[in-house]
């Protein structure tokens, strides 16, 4: 009379079994993100890749985290067709992606892939500009270097930059990960690109302390994604060779966005 109980507990074992439970994230599992809230933008990074691309946003939330203060885990990815249009790979060039989630509130919409929505034209120009001569007086002045955009980016964590039609407070944020994602090479003409993410295989996730899920929520992320002659091209010389583009994202999203800026 004890098989059929037996087979019940044999069924509910293999249930729980490691190959059964490998799909589920932990919280505190960095390498996946189990989505409470995600969001997709698309946005076009003309003239190196054919097809939209789309910038994901996701975040988990713990309401203890460490000790009784709520967390946040969150994470981006990129997800796109990997066609690239090979004729513009005139010298090999570099492309990262750097995202800061924290301290900014508004709803995306608009201009510059939804950042006009959440500051204005004004600031959105403003970041892009400001990056461009940044950069270029970076790799001038360089003799060697890799990562331009990652360099110039965690420099502002101790010389915040000041834009005027911004908030002084805009990359004071916790942590400002920075992927690079393209590898264009002038003698093969390709580009080789980093393989798309998901929320199994983000491409990069991080902790946000005392942080609740209904105040992530009204939070922006942005995404800023940076095209750089690498180090082993021809110096460039003037801002038109560094190509930035910006894209911001809330998750749940609301609003619209487009890619004119």
């Amino acid at each position: 009379m004890a098989r059929p109980c037996l087979l019940l507990l044999l069924t509910i074992l293999a249930t729980l079994s490691p190959s059964a439970t490998a799909e589920i994230c932990s919280f505190w599992d960095k390498g996946c993100v189990d989505p409470l809230a995600q969001t997709a933008i698309p946005f076009k990074f003309d003239p190196l890749f054919l097809e939209t691309m789309n910038f994901f946003y996701a975040f988990d939330a713990d309401s203890q985290g460490k000790g009784q203060a709520p967390m946040i885990k969150t994470g981006f990815w990129i997800g796109y067709q990997a066609s690239t249009n090979n004729s513009v790979i005139n010298i090999n060039r570099t492309s990262e992606i750097a995202v800061r989630v924290g301290n900014l509130t508004g709803t995306p919409s608009g201009g510059n892939n939804g950042c006009d929505g959440v500051w204005g034209s004004s600031c959105s120009n403003d970041l892009k500009t400001y990056l461009q001569e940044t950069i270029l007086e970076y790799v001038q002045n360089a003799d060697t270097y890799s990562n331009p955009l990652s360099n110039v980016i965690h420099s502002f964590r101790s010389t915040p930059p000041i834009l005027p039609n911004c908030s002084p407070t805009l990359f004071e944020v916790q942590n400002i990960p920075v992927i690079s994602f393209v590898s264009e090479d002038e003698d093969t003409k390709k580009a080789y690109v980093k393989t798309h993410g998901s929320p199994d295989d983000p491409w990069e996730s991080w902790f946000i302390d005392d942080m609740s899920a209904s105040d992530q929520a009204q939070q922006v992320a942005v995404g800023i994604i940076g095209r750089v002659p690498a180090e082993t091209a021809p110096k460039p010389e003037k801002e038109s060779e560094i190509q930035i583009e910006i894209v911001c994202a809330r998750a749940p999203s609301q609003g619209t966005s487009s890619s004119d800026g």
